[in-house]
């Protein structure tokens, strides 16, 4: 790896500027080029969050004026469900809730150098694939459309409608094609019309799933109980990083 995308979101300067000369020298040694951002609130780093990927790396801390860590680290889970979330903090308090979000680490100030570089190592390690797309003709262009922006895709008439955070965009290729074009395990068919993105499912809601957008996608008969349990299977794997 040769680039590394790394947000540092701190309330307070002087915390921002040491994280800041701890990872810089951190990537000087590994050999990383870094492009680092700071951020002094939670709105203002979800404000420059606008699209999966942009960041594969985030410190938070979560006591800050405004909206906390916990609850940023949550808004960004419905953008980007891949990248690592690291908590820097000066409580151990929420270090359980810290699962909630999938946080690669929960660091406690005042920290070490080796505390960070450990954190960064883990996080090199389990760094998504490079990012695939999915090549699709819509709203009158060809448009390559990033699989981790895609929610949910569903069939209306003719027609199958890709929704992802930004638009929703129209192709008249089938949800069979789609399918085996995005071949994913993230993706799940659970209804003949309907294929999600399991990192954009909030829970089951009876036979439906809950997802980020907060539309209800249904369950088919048909696919009931290979559904649930490959969601269950999924969900398991995903936290163990085991996917």
């Amino acid at each position: 790896m040769s680039d590394l995308s790394i947000a540092i979101c701190d309330d307070l300067a002087e915390e921002r500027a040491k994280l800041a000369k701890m990872v810089l020298h951190y990537c000087k040694q590994k050999g990383i080029t870094p492009h680092l951002k700071l951020f002094s609130n939670g709105d203002e780093l979800l404000d420059g969050f606008r699209r999966p990927g942009q960041f594969q790396i985030v410190f938070l801390d979560i006591y800050m004026p405004g909206r906390s860590g916990m609850e940023t680290a949550r808004r960004i889970r419905t953008v980007d469900r891949n990248v690592a979330l690291l908590f820097a903090t000066n409580s151990q308090d929420h270090g359980m809730d810290s699962f909630e979000v999938r946080a690669a680490d929960y660091l406690v100030k005042p920290f070490q150098e080796e505390e960070v570089a450990r954190a960064l190592d883990w996080c090199l390690t389990h760094l998504p694939e490079p990012m695939r797309c999915l090549s699709i003709y819509a709203e009158g262009e060809e448009r390559e459309l990033p699989l981790c922006s895609i929610w949910y895709i569903d069939v209306y008439g003719h027609q199958c409608h890709i929704h992802t955070q930004q638009e929703t965009l129209v192709t008249r290729r089938g949800l069979d094609d789609l399918e085996v074009a995005i071949d994913s395990s993230d993706f799940l068919r659970c209804h003949r019309s309907y294929l999600v993105n399991m990192n954009y499912i909030q829970g089951l809601e009876g036979n439906h799933f809950r997802m980020s957008d907060g539309n209800l996608i249904p369950i088919g008969s048909t696919y009931s109980a290979q559904t649930r349990n490959h969601f269950i299977d999924w969900t398991y794997l995903k936290a163990w990083n085991q996917i």
